[in-house]
């Protein structure tokens, strides 16, 4: 039935004035049973998008794909384990995490689920998908049966079978995914495991999620050995989940499913028109995308995990009666933490270069002493002599450093000795400008990776002692500003961002007379 927009407007505020509410759908084939659906276009023109929605009648309440009966509901209970019943708006999902009172214990995460809930496990292992207190069941041929083995402090052991009953089997059954218990083994029943013994003398109430939940003497504390191993075997899983990289799949086993009374082909998701399936074997998968609201898709974050959650809803065999599906809470947990390595070799390298280098914290630099103005060659490494009144054409660079860096001369000095703590000292450069125009020239400094000065050669004292030259550099980001100072006095404030590097030497020079 198409109705105008004005109409359907109209319509819409009846459906909003009755507090149901409606939901927006691909095709009318996907309302319930006692739901209208509304079509539209936009503007009434004929090549608009067509809308579909889907509003529960009188009487009825929901959003359009499930539509409850308020007279039945309100005087019996209409709602699943998990839910609470508004009428107002149906059969709508008890928070438990909410309450005051969290249904876990103190250091696990309550992470909510549609109908349900999850205790979840800080764990430091949380990289490889394994949480504290996971099971596994092992070396019985199948999913459901074998040697209980229990995940704790990144390392699995194994359970002793002291007072090792049925109701502690149910439990592990539950937690692995599995039917009811079909019994449970003892003395190795399933060969002796390795590695500690985590947990004895385990008492279960029968109604724990986990194992470890259960009453026993603390991990690790035990008097057994690895012949009292516990074991279980259970039935096959009614209901198995495949949590994969891009889709989450759930398989429904054709016997037990039958068995049960269900129609293994009537199921869909928490959105009614998601019911795609395909058979595979013994087993019928249905299968949604891992992906936040596809077919009604609840996610959540923890510290931990990011959680997809989400319901599988099964009919009856009997299809020629009203009953209420059975429901199968799922949830798939993926961890936010992720490893990757690099599949190349770095070897590392040490290049030397001429001259005598200091290090500082993020800079390699070095210093040379060169033998003219046009800076090209450098003495050899070791003792320089030269005439008094001799220029001295000094380089200094840094290596293996972004090239938007400069190196900032700051000071520069002269001693008799290689220390450069040397308190006597004669001055050359201070606060990166000449102390003596006269006889220091500074060629270059702040603009690039190298930085130069000229000095003439005097005695400093009255006798031909060996002299050295040292500098201490800072580096300047010329992105951020001009890095090139600028000499209006002797007196020049340091404005580098970096800090200072490691003051480097140069010498000896030595006189000639």
């Amino acid at each position: 039935m198409e109705v105008p927009w004005t109409i359907f407007l109209i319509l819409l505020l009846q459906i909003l004035m009755r507090t149901t509410s409606a939901t927006l759908v691909t095709s009318c084939d996907s309302c319930h049973g006692e739901a209208s659906c509304w079509e539209s276009r936009e503007r009434g023109d004929s090549f608009a998008k067509r809308t579909f929605s889907c509003a529960c009648r009188d009487g009825f309440v929901g959003d359009g794909l499930t539509c409850y009966d308020i007279n039945l509901c309100n005087s019996s209970s209409c709602c699943e384990s998990g839910y609470r019943w508004s009428p107002e708006l149906g059969c709508v999902d008890v928070d438990e995490c909410s309450q005051q009172s969290s249904p876990c214990s103190a250091h696990q995460i309550c992470s909510n689920r549609p109908g349900s809930y999850e205790c979840l496990q800080p764990s430091s292992n949380s990289r490889s998908g394994l949480i504290e207190g996971a099971l596994r069941l092992a070396n019985g041929g199948s999913h459901c049966s074998g040697r209980v083995e229990i995940f704790h402090d990144r390392q699995w052991g194994t359970v002793c079978d002291d007072i090792w009953d049925n109701i502690n089997a149910q439990v592990v059954c539950r937690q692995v995914g599995c039917g009811r218990v079909i019994s449970a083994t003892s003395s190795a029943h399933f060969g002796q495991g390795t590695g500690p013994i985590w947990l004895d003398n385990v008492r279960c109430a029968g109604n724990e999620l986990q194992l470890s939940e259960c009453q026993h003497q603390g991990f690790g504390n035990h008097n057994c050995n690895h012949g009292e191993d516990a074991g279980v075997v259970c039935e096959g899983p009614l209901v198995q989940l495949t949590c994969g990289q891009d889709k989450l799949q759930v398989g429904l086993d054709l016997n037990s499913t039958q068995s049960s009374d269900l129609d293994p082909f009537s199921g869909h998701f928490a959105a009614r028109n998601c019911s795609r399936f395909k058979v595979q074997g013994d087993v019928v998968w249905y299968e949604v995308e891992a992906r936040a609201g596809a077919c009604g898709n609840i996610v959540t974050i923890n510290s931990t995990h990011v959680i997809f959650g989400n319901n599988l809803f099964l009919y009856s065999a009997n299809n020629e009666s009203f009953l209420l599906p059975r429901r199968f809470p799922f949830s798939c947990s993926y961890p936010l933490e992720t490893d990757t390595s690099l599949n190349v070799a770095v070897r590392p390298t040490l290049e030397w270069e001429r001259g005598i280098s200091g290090t500082g914290p993020k800079a390699r630099a070095s210093m040379s002493l060169f033998l003219d103005s046009s800076y090209n060659y450098t003495y050899p490494a070791g003792q320089v002599t030269l005439p008094v009144g001799s220029p001295l054409y000094v380089g200094v660079s840094v290596e293996e450093m972004d090239s938007n860096l400069a190196v900032v001369l700051e000071n520069c000095f002269a001693t008799h000795t290689l220390n450069p703590e040397d308190p006597i000292r004669y001055p050359l450069i201070e606060n990166k400008c000449s102390t003596d125009r006269r006889q220091v020239s500074v060629v270059q400094s702040g603009s690039s990776l190298q930085a130069r000065f000229t000095a003439l050669l005097f005695l400093l004292g009255e006798d031909y002692r060996e002299i050295y030259l040292h500098c201490s550099l800072s580096l300047c980001d010329q992105r951020r500003s001009n890095c090139v100072p600028v000499c209006h006095s002797r007196k020049l404030r340091s404005v580098s961002s970096f800090p200072a590097l490691k003051p480097i030497t140069t010498g000896p020079i030595v006189w000639r007379k």
